[in-house]
């Protein structure tokens, strides 16, 4: 079991989040705060929703190359790992299995099958 669910919430937060900062960026009378705003939607908005793309498409079973099959620019793999790590498991305790070494057992397996993931991405990407 994984908390999947959350990087859903945080995909379409992302995504809001850029629907506005777009449509204050044409409210906008200044081209100071045009532009602040775009940089905004463009680096920070558009990187995050990248890396929360990329570690829910991990979760998912996803190949690298089935989520982007051209980049110019390599994504930071450790914001992605940390994702990965953070909403890879989830400690159910309403099952059987809810033991912390469960737990600890299901992490370990999660980040074990991201690092082949991720050298199998490094290799396929040739950026």
């Amino acid at each position: 079991m994984d908390d999947r669910v959350y990087l859903r919430v945080k995909i379409k937060s992302l995504a809001e989040e850029a629907r506005i900062i777009r449509k204050e960026e044409k409210r906008a009378r200044r081209k100071s705060i045009r532009m602040g705003l775009a940089d905004h939607r463009k680096g920070i908005v558009r990187t995050e929703a990248r890396h929360t793309h990329l570690a829910y498409g991990f979760l998912r079973g996803r190949d690298y190359h089935q989520m982007e099959s051209s980049t110019h620019e390599a994504p930071n793999w450790d914001k992605v790992r940390k994702m990965v790590e953070k909403y890879g498991t989830h400690l159910d305790w309403g099952s059987e299995d809810c033991g912390y070494g469960d737990h600890k057992a299901r992490k370990e397996e999660v980040r074990q099958r991201f690092e082949v993931w991720l050298t199998k991405a490094q290799e396929t990407t040739k950026v």
